[in-house]
């Protein structure tokens, strides 16, 4: 069924349709008393439209649990929770005048436990969990569930049972969603590596588990699969109301087959299960290039879908994961977005090294081109593994702030003129950048050639340690940028 004829036509319609029904419960069930909603999930009318539609009543479910949950007091609120009694204060002899920092992140921590940072529902307190990020970083184990809040898949203020319920929803609509271009392309369901036979033994084993899966999906799973836009979430407008593009799809896959059988082979976690794990790397980059054909693939998106999946374990939630972080570093992957970058770079090194970078444009035309893998893939591939996924945290802190507004934060404030400076393109990567740089001058200002800055940066490349670079790009002066505006304080994370 294609688009233009008079069957799709009508089930754009009935589409069109279903968004607006869908739409009015929301309102509804907002809008109305928990009491009526009670008896709306028990009257027979609610039951003869479960029969009709199975989807409805799991809905109906869902949304009354999270609404009718119980409320932690607010700060009016008097009466104290139940189950949890008044903590005790201590009172000091002398009250303390609070000092309000320029940068939240450099607070001391109070406790170390990541638990210590939710309330008794299950609530995250952001501004600590910003200062835990930046300072230490969470550990191991902790990153499955501090990423979901960094890259913007759960809400900033949701309750334990709220996450669970949106945990539930979203990897049924992943599922959907990568079923239904499967079925659209089922030529590209399985990659095809003829020469390869380690990774033809993984494709098949791959394909097993996809039909297992298939065979046991839930009402809501399949519901997803034929109709991806009625479960979209509120914040993936992009995926509703969808229609493929052969052509965009096409050339996406052959980029994507191309890069995937190399994307971190060597790594355990892919080796364990024969490279089986690198095909999920596939299917989450072709799912996300068939539902936002509008940037489509790029070459080293792999690389970061690469440290999702084996960080998170969980296809589904590298997914949306990844579709978090691409919300702001999209534009990277397009020509005036990294020529942005490049930039940028130019100009902080222009004014806190003139010698150096007064160098580099007298050899090299190209200035800092040869920079471009660093500031394009966030030193994934020049940083060791723990390092990389440091940095990609780091950046996470800065982006959150485009996933939700309880991310922002006071911005630094210049003693001399008074005004508040934005920051937004003075990330945390360009800084390591100009660090780099900075940190080898010396070497730099003995090349006389524009091939020896790229021999540089590629004979860098997995050998760069952050703990070595961390110091010198705090240290960078307060430049005054005059393409960027007033001075800014040079602080990741902030």
């Amino acid at each position: 069924m294609y688009p233009g004829t008079w069957p799709s036509l009508a089930l754009q319609f009935f589409l069109y349709w279903l968004q607006a029904f869908r739409e009015w419960l929301e309102l509804f069930i907002q809008l109305a008393n928990p009491k009526i909603l009670r008896i709306l999930g028990l009257a027979p009318c609610a039951r003869a439209l479960g029969l009709l539609f199975p989807w409805l009543s799991s809905y109906l479910r869902s949304i009354i649990t999270v609404d009718l949950k119980p409320k932690a007091p607010g700060k009016g609120s008097r009466e104290p929770q139940k189950g949890h009694p008044k903590p005790r204060v201590l009172k000091t002899t002398a009250p303390q005048k609070k000092i309000t920092p320029s940068c939240p992140e450099s607070l001391p921590l109070s406790s170390d436990s990541l638990e210590s940072l939710f309330d008794p529902v299950g609530r995250l307190d952001i501004p600590r969990l910003r200062r835990m990020v930046y300072q230490k970083g969470p550990e191991a184990g902790e990153r499955k569930l501090v990423w979901k809040f960094l890259f913007g898949v759960y809400p900033p203020h949701s309750t334990a049972e709220e996450r669970q319920v949106l945990d539930t929803k979203l990897e049924a609509h992943y599922h959907g969603m990568k079923w239904a271009w499967r079925g659209r392309y089922p030529n590209a369901a399985r990659l095809r590596v003829p020469a390869d036979e380690e990774f033809s033994m993984a494709i098949d084993k791959y394909e097993v588990l996809q039909t297992q899966i298939r065979e046991n999906a839930s009402p809501l799973e399949k519901l997803a699969e034929s109709f991806p836009q009625i479960l979209s979430p509120p914040t993936q407008s992009s995926l509703q109301y969808h229609i493929f593009n052969d052509q965009l799809f096409k050339k996406a896959q052959k980029y994507i087959d191309a890069d995937v059988p190399r994307t971190d082979r060597h790594r355990s976690y892919f080796q364990e299960e024969g490279l089986v794990k690198l095909l999920s790397v596939r299917e989450i980059l072709l799912t996300y290039a068939a539902f936002h054909q509008d940037l489509g693939y790029c070459q080293g998106m792999n690389d970061f879908v690469s440290k999702f999946l084996e960080t998170l374990d969980s296809e589904a939630d590298a997914f949306w994961c990844f579709v978090g972080f691409m919300r702001w570093a999209g534009m990277n992957f397009t020509a005036e977005g990294i020529k942005r970058k490049i930039h940028v770079s130019e100009e902080l090194l222009r004014h806190v090294d003139p010698e150096l970078s007064s160098h580099i444009e007298k050899v090299s035309n190209e200035k800092l081109l040869f920079c471009l893998r660093w500031l394009l893939l966030c030193f994934q591939r020049d940083l060791q593994h723990q390092d990389a996924l440091r940095v990609l945290e780091i950046r996470g802190l800065e982006g959150g702030k485009n996933n939700s507004p309880i991310w922002r934060h006071s911005r630094t404030k210049n003693a001399v003129t008074g005004c508040c400076a934005p920051r937004k393109d003075l990330t945390f990567d360009v800084l390591l950048c100009v660090a780099i740089l900075v940190q080898n001058r010396d070497q730099l200002l003995t090349f006389h050639h524009a091939n020896d800055f790229f021999l540089f940066s590629q004979r860098l490349q997995g050998k760069l340690k952050l703990n070595t670079l961390r110091g010198e790009e705090k240290e960078l002066p307060h430049p005054e940028l005059p393409s960027l505006g007033p001075r800014v304080m040079l602080m990741p994370g902030q």
